[in-house]
């Protein structure tokens, strides 16, 4: 009997270690303030992280590249950093574009809607009238890293017909982006 007990212990556990592998929290790349060029959020629940056709990312030079950051001080005037975080499949690519501009220290911001969005080609998400927090963890001039969480609702258009949760948003970049 005690074996049996054993056993079922045992499966229960496994089975219990599996539903945590597959959530969807656990697929994003894991908050860190190292410098680690990840980057991923859930787009309506659901993982999102740059890639091709698949959650895999491959680092190096040319087209394949997933994720850009650079430093945007000649087009604004002023400092910024802008992430671009791209993911490809056959027919389809959804983006990331935000624009951190004069953030300069760790600590908590509000973006409005101009400097974020999330989309593709016909169909691109702002969060309007409402703002995107930012939750700065690391911003490094010196090492050139800033990391950070985010989260906002998108809409497309004002009306608020259309809309797309962003939750559980994390990144941990060189910038400019240094390819591994």
């Amino acid at each position: 009997m005690n074996r049996v007990v054993l056993i079922l212990f045992i499966l229960i556990a496994f089975n219990a270690l599996q539903c945590k592998k597959s959530s969807p929290e656990s697929q994003l790349p894991p908050i860190t303030t190292s410098g680690a060029n990840t980057f991923g959020c859930l787009v309506n629940g659901k993982p999102w992280v740059p890639g091709h056709g698949s959650w895999d990312i491959s680092w190096g030079s040319g087209p394949e590249n997933k994720l850009g950051v650079s430093e945007d001080v000649k087009n604004y005037g002023m400092n910024g950093i802008l992430i671009e975080a791209n993911y490809f499949e056959s027919n389809a690519t959804t983006d990331f574009y935000i624009d951190l501009r004069n953030i300069s220290t760790i600590g908590t911001y509000k973006l409005p809607y101009h400097l974020i969005s999330y989309g593709n080609r016909d169909t691109n998400y702002f969060p309007f009238d409402t703002f995107a927090v930012f939750n700065i963890t690391r911003c490094d001039t010196t090492e050139k890293i800033i990391s950070g969480t985010f989260s906002f609702i998108g809409y497309t258009d004002s009306t608020r017909a259309k809309s797309a949760t962003i939750s559980d948003g994390r990144f941990d970049l060189h910038y400019p982006l240094t390819m591994r």
